[in-house]
This record gives structure tokens, C-alpha cells and sequence, in this order.
């Protein structure tokens, strides 16, 4: 148990990094109340979450001893990451939302997009536990949840004067997702 709970966590940190810089920029807009933020980021994050454990349910109805093939999607989108040239982007004016439900789908949105990610990440390692160390995962992930916001806001000042760098999102999560989707792939493949 104690070394699915390792993976587990080590694979929940890798995988939220980028929550991490987004929730950070939404506490940093003065628009944003901090409850709208963390009320947003948990629908977000649940939807995600619930997603990638009903998605576990139908690959291990549907697949069986094939789910470890899953492990392709974060290994191809890690490997069109790194090999994509973004053009340098610049940061445009958002509009304003006016009200409290109105942020707090924002924020739900941009969770939302960030799951695909995880999604793909989390079905194949779902699929290796039993449901005592499914429960025991998804009641960490949803502790760590809580660990990613208030670390988004601890470090929100450092944010806004530094920006988020540029290697971070070009290099750093592409070749996570290769070394992530590539490790399922091949424990998949040596226990089938």
C-alpha cells in the first residue's frame, strides 16, 4: 500500500504542476475573490477526477488487460509537446466576468481543460488498484488539491513579478508526460 500511495503521490505532482502556475495567476487577479478561485479549481478538479475514475471503469469492462495501452495518449501528447514550436505568446487583456458564478466557471473551465492531461495519466494507474487503494488515492488527491491551492497562493506574489518560465511549459510537463506515458506502456506490456 505504502508504495502505491508513493506513485501515486509522486504522480499527482507531476501531472499538477501546471494547475499550480494557473491557480497562482487567477489569485493574483485582483478581479478574483480567493473563494471564487478555490471553489472554481475544486469543481474543476473533481469533474477531472471523476472522469478519469468512470473512464478506469469502462477501460477495465471494455479493455481488461489491454488498459495499459492508454499510456500512449500522455506518451503522444508529451512527444507533440517537445516537438512543437509555440510561437512566443503575449498576454492579452481578459475581460472582466461581473459576478461571483461567472468566475467561478472560469476557473472551473481552465481546471477542466488541464485534466485532459491527467486524465490520461491517471486511467492506466487507476486500473492497477484495487478499490481500497482507489478510495485511499482519490481521498489524497482530493487533500492534495487543497495543497495545490494554497501553494498557487503562497507563491502568487513571486508570479506576478517573475512570470512563469518559458521552459517550464515547453520542456518540463511534454517530457513528464513522455517518461509518465512511456512507464505505463512498458509495465503494462511486461505484466501482460
Amino acid at each position: 500500500m505504502e508504495a502505491v500511495l508513493l506513485v501515486g503521490v509522486w504522480l499527482f505532482v507531476l501531472t499538477h504542476i501546471d494547475t499550480l502556475l494557473v491557480i497562482g495567476a487567477f489569485c493574483a487577479d485582483n478581479d478574483y475573490r480567493l473563494w471564487e478561485v478555490l471553489v472554481g479549481h475544486y469543481v474543476g478538479f473533481c469533474g477531472g477526477l471523476g472522469a478519469a475514475v468512470i473512464g478506469t471503469i469502462l477501460a477495465a469492462e471494455l479493455l481488461q488487460e489491454w488498459t495499459f495501452m492508454l499510456g500512449f495518449v500522455p506518451l503522444s501528447l508529451g512527444l507533440w509537446g517537445l516537438l512543437r514550436q509555440r510561437p512566443e505568446t503575449t498576454v492579452e487583456e481578459v475581460p472582466f466576468v461581473p459576478n461571483s458564478l461567472g468566475r467561478i466557471g472560469v476557473v472551473t473551465a481552465a481546471g477542466l481543460g488541464l485534466s485532459g492531461e491527467n486524465i490520461a495519466l491517471f486511467i492506466p494507474f487507476f486500473a492497477t488498484l484495487s478499490p481500497a487503494e482507489l478510495i485511499l488515492i482519490i481521498t489524497v488527491y482530493l487533500i492534495g488539491a487543497g495543497v495545490v491551492f494554497l501553494a498557487a497562493l503562497a507563491t502568487v506574489s513571486r508570479l506576478t513579478t517573475d512570470g512563469i518560465p518559458d521552459w517550464l511549459d515547453r520542456w518540463l510537463v511534454p517530457s513528464v508526460l513522455v517518461l509518465v506515458g512511456g512507464l505505463v506502456v512498458v509495465s503494462g506490456w511486461v505484466i501482460a
